[in-house]
């Protein structure tokens, strides 16, 4: 998988893109529609960016209004979670508003927001089903000892995401912060485990043309999870020289993110927009301590994703 490296489809970057840049769609009031950053979480699991918050100075009644965010770019992201080696990886991804119902694609995520989004709305809860595909380590890494080891296969992934967004929060009418939880499950055989990701995300406008965003978020993950992905069994102790290694589940890693976005024509509502995200994460406990992550990896991991949008 050497021209479009695991990273993209594993940590899904275009999350910490849509966590900046889909911050921005048009209507009525500047901010009408700044969409919670709660896109930036930590593999496997991707929160698709739900929630386009209310629009407390929109004209009229009924549903939000429909609209679209495309946006591409560039991510540099590690090989695996927990790897030291690091790579250019191209990004794409596109979200809607169509009768009130997000729906979100996240390069290797899609998801729907079955709780329809209301004009005037301050407060507004999440309650959405997704599919995720993963594929950490499918792809050959640089590491030429971890390439030693068994590839995982594709791991397909369904759960759900429950919280709220509420806006006016701190700094305008238009900040929101965004609380939630995701679980998800693989359907197949390939870790036959969980993950489940509590977040917390802020963002705030600073004028028409810019704001900014944060996310916290850790995961728990299951003792499968851990085998597959951190987990080092007998045959590839001897395969790879690595010492054998077992892991639990638990608390797999914590989250930090900050984002921003700026209007090329002063106005997020409509138009390109550039965005850009940091994003640390801290591996934690068996997962820190996996040969893959101690001893050829770093417990460390940072992100840096550059992106343009358009918003319709």
């Amino acid at each position: 998988m050497k021209t479009m490296p695991v990273t993209l489809m594993n940590k899904c970057p275009f999350r910490l893109l849509a966590a900046a840049m889909l911050m921005m769609t048009p209507e009525t009031s500047a901010f009408a529609d700044v969409v919670a950053p709660v896109g930036i979480l930590p593999t496997p699991i991707v929160i698709p960016p739900f929630v386009m918050p209310p629009e407390p100075n929109a004209v009229g009644e009924g549903l939000a209004p429909d609209r679209i965010v495309v946006a591409a770019g560039g991510a540099v992201t590690s090989d695996y979670e927990g790897s030291n080696h690091y790579s250019l990886t191209p990004i794409a991804g596109a979200t809607a508003r169509r009768r009130g119902h997000s729906i979100v694609w996240n390069g290797n995520s899609l998801g729907v927001d079955l709780v329809p989004e209301y004009r005037n709305q301050t407060f507004k809860v999440i309650v959405a089903p997704y599919i995720d595909l993963n594929l950490n380590r499918v792809g050959t890494p640089h590491d030429p000892i971890v390439a030693l080891l068994p590839k995982p296969k594709l791991a397909v992934e369904a759960g759900g995401v429950v919280g709220f967004v509420r806006t006016g929060i701190l700094t305008s009418k238009y900040d929101a912060l965004t609380v939630q939880i995701s679980a998800a499950h693989d359907m197949g055989t390939v870790h036959r485990s969980f993950v489940v990701t509590p977040s917390i995300g802020y963002v705030a406008p600073l004028s028409k043309a810019a704001l900014v965003s944060m996310l916290a978020s850790f995961d728990v993950a299951g003792a499968g999870y851990a085998r597959t992905y951190f987990g080092v069994d007998s045959a590839a102790s001897v395969a790879s020289g690595l010492r054998p290694y077992r892991p639990d589940g638990g608390i797999k890693s914590a989250n930090l993110g900050l984002g921003g976005a700026l209007s090329l024509r002063g106005d997020l509502r409509k138009g390109f927009a550039l965005a850009m995200r940091l994003n640390y994460e801290r591996l934690l406990g068996d997962f820190a301590n996996s040969p893959l992550v101690a001893l050829r990896g770093n417990p460390n991991q940072f992100s840096a994703v550059l992106g343009l949008a358009y918003i319709f």
